[in-house]
């Protein structure tokens, strides 16, 4: 399966303002799927409003943020535009605390989860038992677009070190109009999701502009190819966990 859409499509539906007690901004859904007896991905960007705090929480699904504008941090990590973070179900994470320019995320899943328990009023309902799992990371270096288009050679940078369990992440920079082959170990992994920061890929006969996601379950093969801009594209693997029905 090879779902995707992008941010530009699904803005000219109407993006959801959310207003409550744990959380001001704007949600736009790029994908959300049913339930099924196989992976259901969730694909949607956040955009926090200006100086405001996530409270600390956890969800039931394995996830993976991809933080796309503005500044701010989470927990005691600062975060900045490209900065990933995974968290496995159950673990606690946060608070999310957004600077005077607000800061916008991706949410992706590998399977749809219907929302967050925020602690430390929903403790009881979370396992104690379970391992749990958050990690960090960034670029080496943040480019610009004119950089990308002079990129001379197709480049992959590790972000995360792929694991026992599946879990890696990688960022990979093409000159325009290249192709290169998506990094090994996919089989190891319970799905990837491709999200393009600069330029285009086309992914599975589909172009994927800017900001654009997709999900590629693990029996999907795929290359990668640049668009006239050049590409920038994160890779997220999640662990093969991930594709396993919570209770």
């Amino acid at each position: 399966m090879i779902i995707s859409e992008s941010l530009e499509r699904a803005r000219s539906s109407t993006p959801r303002v959310v207003n409550k007690a744990e959380f001001v901004g704007v949600v736009t859904d790029l994908f959300v799927s049913e339930a099924s007896s196989g992976p259901r991905p969730q694909s949607f960007l956040v955009e926090q409003s200006a100086n405001w705090t996530l409270p600390t929480h956890f969800h039931l699904e394995h996830q993976f943020q991809v933080f796309t504008a503005g500044s701010g941090s989470l927990g005691k990590t600062p975060i900045h535009p490209l900065t990933v973070h995974y968290a496995s179900p159950h673990s606690g994470y946060g608070p999310l605390i957004s600077q005077s320019e607000g800061i916008s995320y991706f949410t992706l899943r590998a399977m749809s989860d219907t929302g967050a328990w925020y602690l430390p009023e929903a403790r009881e309902h979370l396992k104690v038992r379970i391992k749990k799992q958050q990690s960090h990371a960034e670029p080496a270096e943040l480019i610009g677009h004119e950089a990308l288009k002079n990129w001379s050679a197709p480049s992959q940078e590790s972000l995360l070190e792929l694991d026992p369990g599946g879990l890696a992440a990688w960022l990979l920079r093409l000159p325009p109009n290249t192709k290169m082959p998506a990094p090994d170990g996919q089989a190891l992994g319970g799905g990837r999701f491709y999200v393009v920061s600069k330029g285009s890929a086309l992914i599975s006969q589909a172009w994927m502009p800017a900001w654009s996601t997709a999900y590629v379950t693990p029996d999907e093969s795929v290359d990668i190819q640049s668009g006239p801009e050049g590409l920038e594209i994160l890779v997220l693997q999640f662990p093969a966990a991930a594709l396993v029905v919570a209770d």
